[in-house]
This record gives C-alpha cells, sequence and structure tokens, in this order.
C-alpha cells in the first residue's frame, strides 16, 4: 500500500512539476526570479507586498505591513501574498535572496495537492487505484481554477475544498475535529474566502449529523470552540487591522454567476478557453466557472445514469447518505453564488431589492461567484460516482478516459493562452539615475491622488517600486483598504499644498496632467523639481538644479487648457480641465467635488472679452441635509461668490461672472466647501468621501 502510494506522489509531482514549469515557464520558476510578477496587477501586489513584509521588523500582528500604504496600510493577509508561506520565508530571511519569491513553489503546491486529493477522493468510493487516478485530472484542469492562479495565487488552493469534502465524508468522527481545525488554520493563512466556505461546508456536515444523531448541543458547542480558535488566528495573523466595513463593497449581485457561466469559456475582451464552445454573453471575472466540455460531458453523462436507474446501496456509506449532504451543498452555494439578482446569458430575469442592511452585509462577501467553485467539485465527484458504481469496470475505465481526452483537448487553448511566461502589462524599469536619487534622499514615495483599492498607476510603476523598495509608499493595491483613511490622505495633500508645505522627505509621483498644471502653478518658481522620466512625471523637493534639458522643455510644454467662448465642456474624472479635489462619479457623466478644495484650470488667451460669465452645471449632494453646506467660489485666489447649497436643492446652475485679466490669462477657480458629509456618514454607503457637488459641464460667455 505504501508502495502505491509513493508511486502515485511521485507521479503526481512530476507532472505538477512539468505543468507549473509548462503553465510558468522554466526561468520564473526559481527563487531569484522576480521580473514575471512585475506589471500585472494583483499578482505584482503579492510580489510587493511580500517584499516589503520580508525586509520589515517582526511586529504583533505578525502580518502588520506599515510601509506598505503607510496610512492606508493593512496586513499581508489582503495582499494575495498566501501568509502562510510569507511569514514561514520570512524567518528564513537572513539565509534567502534579497530579490525572492515563492509563487512559483506556490503553483506547483497547488497542483500536486488538488491531483492528491482528487485522487484520494475518488479512490476511497472506487476503491479502482487507475480509475481514480485518471479521475484526479479533472479536478485539476477545471479552467476556473487554472485561470484563477493567473490572477490571484491564493485563490488557486482549491485543494482546500476538496479536502474539506474528504473530511466530511470519509475522515473518521472521532478524528473530523483536528482536521477541521487544521483545514481553518490553513484556510486563514491562505485565503479568507476559504474560510468561508470551510466553515459552510462544515455547517452542511453539522446539519447532517443533528439530523442523523440529535445531537443540537454538542454540534453548536463545537461550532462554537472552531470559531472562537477561527477569530484568535485572525486577531494574531492581523485581520482585524481594517475595519470590516471596508471589507464592504457593492459586488453583491454584481460579481456573481451568470445561468450560463458553468458553459460560458470566455470573458469580455480575453482569450477563450475552450476549443469547442463559443463565448456566452453575460459571465463577469468573479463569475467565470467553465467547467471545460470534459467535464459538461461528465455532469451530463452522470445525470441521465441517475434518471435512468434506482441508486444502489453501495451509495449508502458511513450511515449517511452522501447525496443528501451533497444536496445540501449544491443547493446552498449555487443560491448564493447566484444572488437575488439572477441573469440568463446577460439578461436580467429576476431581481429581488434587499434591505440596504441586509445587502451591505452580504456585500462583505460580494464576489459571490467563487462561491460557485464547491457546486462544481461536488458535481464533479457525484458524476464519477455515479458513473463508477454504474458500469462495469471494463466500461468505467476507458470512459473516464476519453472524458478526460476531451477536457485535455477542450482546454488546451485556453492553457495556452493563460500562460504566466510573461509580464502582463505595461511596466517600465526605472533605470533612470533619478530613481537612485529619489531611493538615496527621500523616506516616502506618494501619489498626488490616492485611489481606493486599485491606483491606475500601479502596474505600471511596480518595477520601481520593486527595485526601492526601501521607500514606503502608498502606491499600492489593498483589499480592504480605510476609506475614511484614504480620503483623509487625499484631503491632507491639498491642504499642505495650499499652505505651500509639503514635506522634504516626500517624493510625489503626478497622477494625471490636471494635478501636473496646479502644481506647475505654485511650485515651478521655487527649488521643487519636476522630472518627466519613464513616462512618469515627479516632483521632488529641493531638486530643482536636477532638472536636465527635457524635463524643463516637457515642463514647458505643460500649459492650461485654452477655453472657447460659448462652447459647453463635458467633464468626466482627470478631464484636462480639472485640478485637485475631484472624484470619480463611477464611470457616468459628470465629477464629484470631494473634500474642501477643489479646483477648475482655465486659460482665457483665446477670449478677447474682459467680462465674461460662466455656467456651471451642478448638482449638490443629495444627502446632505446640513444648514451650513455651502460653497465659497474663489477666482484667482479672491473671493467671487457664497452659495448656500442646502437652501438651494434644486440648483442645476450656478453663475460666475468675473473679468479676464490680459497680463495673466491663467484663471484658477476654486471651489471651498464646508459641511460636508460623505455618504457612510449618514450610513447610505461604504463610500467615505466627502462630497460636494457633481459638476457635469461649464460654458463661458461674454456678460452682457
Amino acid at each position: 500500500m505504501k508502495k502505491i502510494l509513493i508511486a502515485n506522489s511521485s507521479i503526481f509531482f512530476i507532472f505538477s512539476l512539468f505543468f507549473t514549469i509548462y503553465f510558468l515557464g522554466f526561468d520564473n520558476l526559481w527563487f531569484n526570479k522576480t521580473n514575471w510578477l512585475y506589471g500585472a496587477g494583483d499578482l505584482t501586489n503579492a510580489q510587493l507586498s511580500w517584499q516589503y513584509f520580508k525586509n520589515d521588523i517582526w511586529r504583533f500582528p505578525i502580518g502588520r505591513n506599515p510601509n506598505y500604504g503607510l496610512e492606508i496600510a493593512n496586513s499581508i493577509v489582503f495582499t494575495d501574498n498566501i501568509p502562510l508561506l510569507a511569514i514561514f520565508f520570512k524567518i528564513l530571511n537572513p539565509i534567502i535572496y534579497e530579490k525572492f519569491q515563492y509563487f512559483g513553489l506556490w503553483i506547483f503546491l497547488c497542483f500536486f495537492l488538488q491531483l492528491t486529493i482528487g485522487y484520494n477522493l475518488v479512490k476511497k468510493i472506487s476503491q479502482n487505484k487507475i480509475f481514480s487516478f485518471i479521475s484526479s485530472f479533472l479536478f485539476l484542469l477545471c479552467p476556473f481554477l487554472l485561470f484563477r492562479l493567473t490572477h490571484h495565487f491564493a485563490l488557486g488552493a482549491q485543494w482546500l475544498i476538496l479536502y474539506a469534502f474528504y473530511i466530511s465524508y470519509f475522515i473518521p468522527p472521532d478524528k473530523k475535529n483536528i482536521h477541521w481545525i487544521l483545514i481553518i488554520f490553513l484556510s486563514l493563512l491562505i485565503h479568507l474566502y476559504f474560510t468561508v466556505i470551510i466553515f459552510l461546508i462544515y455547517l452542511c456536515f453539522s446539519i447532517e449529523n443533528i439530523f442523523k444523531k440529535n445531537n443540537l448541543k454538542d454540534e453548536l458547542l463545537s461550532l462554537f470552540y472552531k470559531i472562537i480558535f477561527a477569530l484568535i488566528t485572525m486577531y494574531v495573523v492581523g485581520y482585524f487591522e481594517s475595519s470590516p466595513i471596508n471589507a464592504v463593497s457593492n459586488g453583491y449581485g454584481i460579481f456573481k454567476i451568470d445561468l450560463m457561466s458553468f458553459f460560458d469559456p470566455q470573458l469580455e475582451g480575453r482569450k477563450t478557453w475552450s476549443v469547442f464552445l463559443n463565448d456566452i454573453n453575460g459571465t463577469n471575472f468573479e463569475g467565470f466557472t467553465y467547467m471545460g466540455l470534459g467535464n459538461i460531458f461528465l455532469v451530463i453523462f452522470a445525470f441521465f445514469i441517475f434518471l435512468k436507474i434506482k441508486l444502489q446501496r453501495e451509495l449508502i456509506t458511513q450511515n449517511f447518505n452522501i447525496f443528501r449532504l451533497g444536496n445540501i451543498f449544491v443547493i446552498f452555494f449555487l443560491i448564493w453564488s447566484v444572488t437575488t439578482n439572477v441573469s440568463f446569458m446577460g439578461k436580467e430575469i429576476i431581481n429581488i431589492d434587499l434591505p440596504k442592511y441586509i445587502f451591505a452585509l452580504l456585500s462583505i462577501f460580494g464576489s459571490t461567484g467563487r462561491f460557485a467553485w464547491p457546486v462544481i467539485y461536488v458535481l464533479i465527484f457525484f458524476s464519477i460516482l455515479i458513473i463508477y458504481k454504474n458500469t462495469s469496470k471494463s466500461l468505467s475505465i476507458p470512459l473516464i478516459s476519453i472524458i478526460l481526452f476531451i477536457q485535455i483537448f477542450d482546454i488546451s487553448v485556453g492553457v495556452k493562452n493563460h500562460k504566466i511566461t510573461k509580464v502582463h502589462g505595461a511596466m517600465v524599469g526605472g533605470n533612470d539615475p533619478i530613481w537612485k536619487v529619489i531611493e538615496k534622499d527621500f523616506d516616502i514615495i506618494r501619489t498626488t491622488y490616492l485611489y481606493n483599492n486599485y491606483g491606475p498607476i500601479f502596474s505600471k510603476f511596480s518595477k520601481i517600486i520593486g527595485n526601492i523598495d526601501s521607500l514606503k509608499t502608498d502606491i499600492i493595491l489593498n483589499a480592504a483598504m480605510d476609506r475614511q483613511k484614504a480620503a483623509a490622505v487625499r484631503y491632507s495633500l491639498i491642504k499642505k499644498i495650499n499652505n505651500n508645505n509639503l514635506p522634504n522627505d516626500t517624493a510625489y509621483l503626478i497622477d494625471n496632467l490636471g494635478h501636473l498644471k496646479q502644481l506647475k502653478m505654485q511650485f515651478s518658481k521655487q527649488n521643487y523639481g519636476f522630472f518627466n522620466r519613464d513616462d512618469f512625471w515627479i516632483m521632488l523637493p529641493k531638486k530643482k538644479l536636477l532638472m536636465n534639458k527635457n524635463d524643463i522643455s516637457e515642463l514647458n510644454k505643460i500649459k492650461i487648457d485654452k477655453i472657447v467662448l460659448n462652447q459647453k465642456y463635458n467633464l468626466n474624472f482627470r478631464d484636462k480641465f480639472l485640478g485637485f479635489g475631484w472624484s470619480h462619479n463611477h464611470n457616468k457623466k459628470g465629477v464629484w467635488s470631494e473634500g474642501s478644495n477643489s479646483y477648475l484650470l482655465l486659460n482665457g488667451s483665446n477670449i478677447e472679452e474682459n467680462n465674461l460669465e460662466m455656467d456651471l452645471s451642478l448638482t449638490p449632494y443629495k444627502g446632505n441635509k446640513r444648514e451650513d453646506f455651502k460653497v465659497k467660489i474663489f477666482i484667482n485666489n479672491k473671493l467671487n461668490k457664497t452659495i448656500n447649497l442646502n437652501n438651494k436643492k434644486n440648483i442645476t446652475q450656478a453663475k460666475i461672472k468675473f473679468k479676464n485679466d490680459k497680463k495673466n490669462n491663467e484663471i484658477k477657480i476654486h471651489f471651498e466647501f464646508s459641511g460636508l458629509i460623505s455618504p457612510y456618514d449618514i450610513f447610505e454607503s461604504p463610500d467615505a468621501r466627502q462630497l460636494g457637488v457633481l459638476l457635469t459641464s461649464f460654458i463661458i460667455k461674454e456678460k452682457i
């Protein structure tokens, strides 16, 4: 028996190694190779957060990572870097490479464990080693598993789901608890979504136990102990470094599966995972759960067998019906993954509105498409079981082999299209000498717009951050960003700019041209250097003398945009006329003023007239009922007008009259708000932005 186990493990080891090399590339497998991890969004975030964690001192909770994010820093549990390995290799930091990655090892482990646990699941039922061996590959070659490894390393640990099934079905009752504790511990040190899935599987198992033994009290007590253990582990690792409210998103009902997602091999704008099947509209990123044509045939074939024949007594094991437990799994997880916003091929067919507090609670784990994974694995497992129990040995092995061949051939194009052998996105290497200056003379590098969760410049800038990770930075990704802290950082920066009080130890990566224009207007005549390097603009205090001819030339080209009389200008986030203090409107028309200060930057050199009138189309934030909700409007630092927004709820147009200065055609319009509140303040949503007005457009006319 031991020889057979060793032989199977050896085969799985060899296959997993070669598949990892094919999937990842031979060079990228080595611990000291990190370039492939930059420029790839979440994968990059995993590597950079690990680098900062590795190079930092030990703290408590042990997952704290304050230099990676500064004010919005959190724990490594929210940056997809697999805390289990991050903590282990940090212990080995004195003897490992300075630039070190373990994600190649992790992919290999995921492949190996998926095969091994899948094999043992089937073998417990079939007792047929060849059949079990072939069947195990159907658990591994699932497109939704392989696809996840190309975007979120930690979510490749779907072997945890198989392990939870194994515990539920096959571990003796007197040994179950220790296995449940182990898997809960592992899941918390890998990804919280797996912990949720495992607890739900455990609850299904407990329900079965209660029906069987009528031991409600014992089961509740056991559940209580496991929850206490989980909470202690979460505290020690660093899950509570962020408020739970920061986990709330708008995901529930959005990041779900479509009723056809199991059969949809392609996401919009991405390459297909199927040789045979065409794209079906409706599947979003989190809802990608294509099974592969082989697994689809497997389930359909087993379903017809299930309908035609009477279930044999052999399906009853360990004094309980595994189908009863399987039904609980399927129904529960399917309902959660579909959500109350049910769609078929992208078209909404059912939408049940939920009370906002229930909606907020469910949105804590808003990526509901992930909860379809247990459904698929249950379907695969039961289908394999049905085929084995209801066909002869001489038929079951050829049949499962044909199904596996179809699966391999069908997804071969997807594996080829989605290999992680190259850098995923645009990236710069940071070889310019200015980066060495920043590394030597500065302690911090910030962006001029701290974006909630995903900074647009992050992927492109990631290689540079990786090379100068001695710097503290807020240019990061974070799955549980404190929205209030992020907003406070944005407002603090604007205040420092207004007061001409920027710290000398901080370099600034300029987010957009509007910010650059405003910074140039205020600081270019002072001892601030503006550097156009590697497709980025950087502003450095006390470094003006380091600007070269190209920096000076490119900075001189940066002008406030000219305006034309009687032309309507529609505005969107990062528009050319917008300075600091504006935020997005979730891809809709217009921009929100955010914080106490917002700026429009205009150039009136095209206008001959002296007396001008500006019509602004704006809508005050409807949730603000305060009496002191006002805006003061300054033109080139002179107060022009004060509007009481609270008493003029129906306002859609604001008029500003001003003179066009022939000596200085640059027009800086400064909106200074008071009495602001955020949607978070009034429990409307987790949005912590202090919103003033939604500005959609403006027109400048000659004053008659």
